[in-house]
């Protein structure tokens, strides 16, 4: 009489999925900075993989409303799985500006906003991984700590950022621009950090 059991749905593989994603699209994003050139072919390339975020996350949230028997409280994980979608939803915002804007150089600040995003998209993908198993939720809990590290210091480099830009660039039009650019970089890593309390709260709830 198995087949009267309800299925097994694995949202932990849906979140390794998400993360991993995640993690490629933003790594997109950073080469992108690194070299403009064929800008909108790469950032189309970068819109896909935003849109397999969505659909993971659409996959997810489904399975969520179909699902009678679920690893963790049902809240925590549609909180989980659309806050891991706003991560990349704000890289792929800010790549559309870098051809929108028609950006043909890339200020230092905004190269390391990129380079700290990369690596809080790193410790969300490693805390998503462990939480799979719970001798592994103390590494979890440090990524979600080093997660909130980086979000501050991505706080401090995005006012120095807007202070260097107020200071030295005499063109308003550019000064929009780049403060434009500055705050989605700066919005994806409070999207990480955002990542890290739903960690935080699902492994509080199951300990």
């Amino acid at each position: 009489m198995r087949w009267f059991l309800p299925k097994k749905v694995d949202f932990l593989d849906l979140f390794d999925r998400a993360s991993a994603n995640i993690v490629r699209g933003v790594s997109l994003f950073r080469e992108i900075l690194d070299d403009l050139t064929d800008l909108q072919a790469k950032v189309e390339k970068l819109k896909e993989v935003e849109h397999e975020g969505d659909r993971i996350t659409h996959e997810a949230l489904a399975k969520l409303n179909s699902t009678f028997i679920t690893p963790f409280d049902r809240e925590d994980i549609h909180s989980l799985a659309t806050r891991l979608d706003d991560i990349l939803d704000s890289a792929d915002a800010a790549a559309q500006r870098l051809v929108v804007y028609h950006i043909d150089h890339v200020p230092p600040q905004l190269k390391a906003l990129a380079g700290l995003l990369v690596t809080s998209a790193e410790e969300v993908h490693k805390a998503v991984v462990s939480l799979h198993d719970s001798k592994k939720h103390k590494e979890a809990l440090a990524a979600c700590v080093e997660i909130n590290r980086l979000e501050n210091v991505a706080d401090v480099l995005h006012r120095e950022a807007l202070g260097d830009l107020f200071a030295n660039t005499a063109n308003a039009i550019e000064v929009l621009k780049l403060k434009d650019l500055y705050a989605f970089l700066e919005d994806a890593t409070d999207r990480c950090e955002d990542v890290a309390d739903s960690i935080e709260t699902i492994i509080l709830k199951s300990s």
